[in-house]
């Protein structure tokens, strides 16, 4: 048992010893209810729901609200529904048969009023397939089919002669079509669909998740209707409790007189309670009781106020430092080395909101050190405010006026990635290496040094290995190299294959990659990128062991290779030459380490 677990069981306990309150009973079939029926839930946003005390099914009244007042935001837009319902709250009862002196509107989509006529913007070309949208979009934010208690719908068609009052005064004025009774039917068996404290649980955290559902991962509603709900939600879901409530809980919530009542931490959780003794405000005793002590043991408040928002860059190095996968001859890591400090990289991570985006910004523009090329890697980002778009938009287009090329690291969150979607980079990719390499090449290339594919075949003499070698020691070596030609997308060898030498890079290039798994799939992950001039398959040349890495052909591409046998008939004829080989694959080696070590330490004081 988790320690929520175990304080879920303590608190249930413990309120269940309550006996206050009245079951309502203006609905005959809600007067039914066992008095003892408590069931409390918290539902995360990675899915996992706690949960205590019976399951038993209870139909969910006007918590079916919000929910109803996000899916007419989904099918008819803003200004649609706030032409026809309004979003103050009122002081008025629930069922109040009333509207707006001033705008001839129900005040809310919480009071009866507002909620009917909600209901009659939820789409559909007719009244059962409306019902059928109701029904499917509460079974969506459920995450599980929902059914309706027809004994209850029809114990409210009986008695629901207030409802018909308003609803008929609505019409009135223009707020409903002529078949108010229709309309009713719809209301009614919303307010008749059965649910559980589980299922009002998930149905919070899918609000808090911005409307997508955290067990079936569905967007059952867009991001931005979510807000609005829970305004709404914030200032009249708690009938004439909702200031108390706000004050005391500081969650947006909606209350139900089947004693249900469903809450929402945006970002974090949903709670959901059902215990049918209500209070004099129509509330679930248990259920308030139930969530002041959550809140106040968690410190749940919404607005209570945080800490310290984290800083936008998680960190900052330079090109000079950290270098891309791709290996470099001796002129182009010369260059990197004297001139790779042009190449920014500004790396974020986490929800990205104003204040870390704002700092972001700032630590861009504001940076001390010139750089031609900047980075941004949002690889890490998990998601992406508007204001955090708007930001991000705005730096790009200063960085690219003041001469200032940007590439942009794309999020692996599928969400943070369509958001930024429309910020201009001059380059976007998939990971940070990619984008390091776009800029070194850049780099390079203003140099002079094209870092393309050169025409000509690069012989072994011009190996970057095998530079400052004597002439007549490369001649002995080539003497017992043969010539291999790869087509593109051959495999050279793979991983766990056996030892067969060494490869000299003719022409074209190879990438070194291992296999890897991410979220659950094995896929690829590139370690370097060998081109003209290069070497590869030393470690095993050295100790004969099988292959640790696969090395593919990215294009046709030429080799000189030489063999383990080759490289035994060359050490046991003219050992010096071998000697003179091993001692260059050694300092190769060594200043591979030496880079690693400088990367590490300039990625670890970032």
């Amino acid at each position: 048992m988790s320690p929520l677990d175990a304080l879920l069981a303590d608190l249930h306990a413990r309120l269940l010893e309550r006996r206050d309150g009245e079951i309502a009973t203006y609905i005959p079939q809600l007067a039914l209810a066992d008095p003892d029926d408590f069931g409390l839930a918290v539902a995360t946003m990675d899915g996992r729901v706690y949960e205590v005390g019976p399951s038993t099914p209870f139909t969910i009244q006007s918590v079916s609200k919000p929910f109803a007042y996000a899916l007419a935001l989904a099918d008819r837009g803003v200004e649609e529904v706030l032409r026809h319902v309004g979003v103050e709250p009122t002081g008025d009862p629930f069922n109040s048969i009333s509207l707006d002196e001033t705008t001839s509107r129900p005040y809310n989509p919480m009071v009866n009023a507002g909620a009917i006529v909600t209901t009659s913007l939820v789409a559909g070309a007719t009244r059962a397939e409306q019902f059928e949208r109701v029904l499917g979009g509460l079974s969506a934010f459920a995450g599980r089919p929902l059914e309706v208690d027809e004994a209850v719908f029809t114990s409210e068609k009986e008695t629901g002669d207030r409802n018909r009052a308003i609803a008929y005064f609505a019409r009135t004025v223009g707020l409903l079509a002529p078949d108010v009774d229709d309309v009713l039917d719809v209301y009614f068996r919303q307010c008749s669909v059965l649910v559980t404290a589980r299922d009002l649980a998930v149905m919070a955290a899918t609000l808090a998740g911005g409307g997508v559902n955290p067990v079936t991962g569905v967007q059952v509603v867009p991001r931005d209707v979510v807000g609005r709900v829970l305004t709404v939600m914030s200032t009249c879901g708690m009938y004439d409790y909702a200031g108390e409530w706000l004050y005391r809980v500081g969650l947006p919530a909606k209350s139900g007189v089947s004693g249900d009542i469903a809450a929402v931490l945006p970002g974090q959780l949903g709670i959901g309670v059902r215990s049918p003794m209500l209070d004099r405000n129509g509330n679930s005793v248990r259920g308030i009781a139930a969530c002041e002590e959550l809140s106040e043991h968690f410190g749940l408040h919404l607005l209570h106020a945080g800490s310290r928002v984290p800083t936008g860059v998680r960190r900052s190095y330079r090109g000079d430092a950290a270098r891309s996968h791709r290996l470099r001859i001796a002129a182009e890591r010369a260059l990197l080395d004297a001139e790779g400090s042009q190449i920014a990289v500004h790396e974020v991570g986490g929800d990205q909101v104003f204040a870390t985006a704002e700092q972001l910004v700032r630590a861009v523009l504001e940076d001390s050190a010139p750089a031609r090329w900047r980075i941004l890697d949002l690889r890490r980002v998990t998601r992406v405010d508007t204001a955090t778009v708007a930001l991000l938009t705005g730096l790009v287009a200063q960085l690219r006026s003041d001469g200032v090329a940007v590439a942009l690291v794309q999020p692996l969150a599928v969400e943070a990635r369509r958001a930024v979607a429309g910020v201009a980079a001059d380059h976007r990719v998939q990971a940070v290496d990619q984008a390091l390499e776009w800029a070194e090449g850049l780099l390079l290339a203003t140099h002079g040094i094209e870092g393309g594919l050169p025409e000509a075949l690069v012989p072994l003499a011009g190996q970057d290995l095998l530079l400052g070698l004597p002439a007549d020691v490369v001649e002995r070596i080539e003497r017992r190299t043969t010539t291999q030609l790869f087509p593109g997308g051959t495999v050279v060898f793979d991983e766990g294959a056996p030892a067969d030498g060494m490869y000299f890079v003719a022409a074209g290039q190879v990438s070194a990659d291992v296999r890897s798994r991410g979220e659950g799939v094995f896929g690829r992950r590139r370690l370097a990128t060998m081109g003209s001039g290069s070497s590869f398959g030393e470690l095993a040349l050295m100790d004969g062991s099988p292959r640790s890495t696969r090395i593919v052909a990215d294009d046709p591409t030429l080799c000189h290779h030489l063999s383990g046998a080759a490289f035994a008939e060359l050490s046991a004829e003219d050992p010096e030459v071998a000697l003179a080989l091993y001692r260059a694959i050694a300092l190769s080696l060594s200043s591979r380490l030496r880079r690693l070590t400088v990367q590490l330490s300039a990625l670890e004081g970032a």
